[in-house]
């Protein structure tokens, strides 16, 4: 057998929101099963538990609400948002503007007006020569009654994480994570 090199793949698992490993790791495959109500995973990858605040969504800009932020203009978010009355914003990693001591705002790809003030969980960093951000990875959405194992694959060489990995999850019996 010439030279192959064999991956050792470890699996973390959570039953509620919190850090499954830390440390620069390659995500490969996650699996989630729900519940009665409709789940949701984000995958953050950070060092700290991500913030929450709500959000509205007019045109193409979306103003998140977060007393006491911390934020400065430039900063960078990866973040996740829930459904609110007219839709749900996309959830990614942007640029932020800070417009008070408790708003910020980033510019969305799409226009949408979404109002209801849904929750919003983001993590931050502040963008420096050789450091990887805090970045949001994915979300992934159960129906309610879906009860069964959801596998997802993550295509190519998979998500490389360089903070670890951190599961915020609602509505799901279960989460697992398979890594490098």
């Amino acid at each position: 057998m010439g030279n192959s090199t064999i991956s050792q793949i470890f699996q973390g698992h959570r039953h509620e929101s919190g850090f499954v490993v830390m440390g620069r790791r390659r995500i490969k495959e996650v699996s989630l099963i729900g519940t009665a109500s409709a789940g949701l995973l984000d995958i953050f990858d950070t060092d700290t538990a991500p913030e929450s605040g709500t959000y509205a969504q007019s045109g193409t800009t979306v103003t998140v609400t977060d007393t006491g932020h911390g934020l400065s203009t430039g900063d960078v978010v990866g973040i996740s948002f829930s459904t609110g009355t007219g839709g749900t914003a996309q959830p990614g990693n942007y640029t932020i503007t800070v417009t008070t001591a408790n708003a910020f705002t980033v510019e969305m790809l799409n226009s949408d007006t979404i109002t209801g003030t849904p929750a919003c969980r983001y993590v931050a960093s502040t963008p420096t020569a050789n450091a990887f951000p805090k970045r949001w990875l994915m979300s992934k959405h159960t129906t309610a009654n879906d009860i069964y194992a959801n596998t997802f694959g993550i295509p190519n060489q998979g998500f490389v994480t360089t903070h670890g990995i951190y599961f915020h999850m609602a509505n799901l019996l279960e989460a697992d994570v398979f890594y490098e």
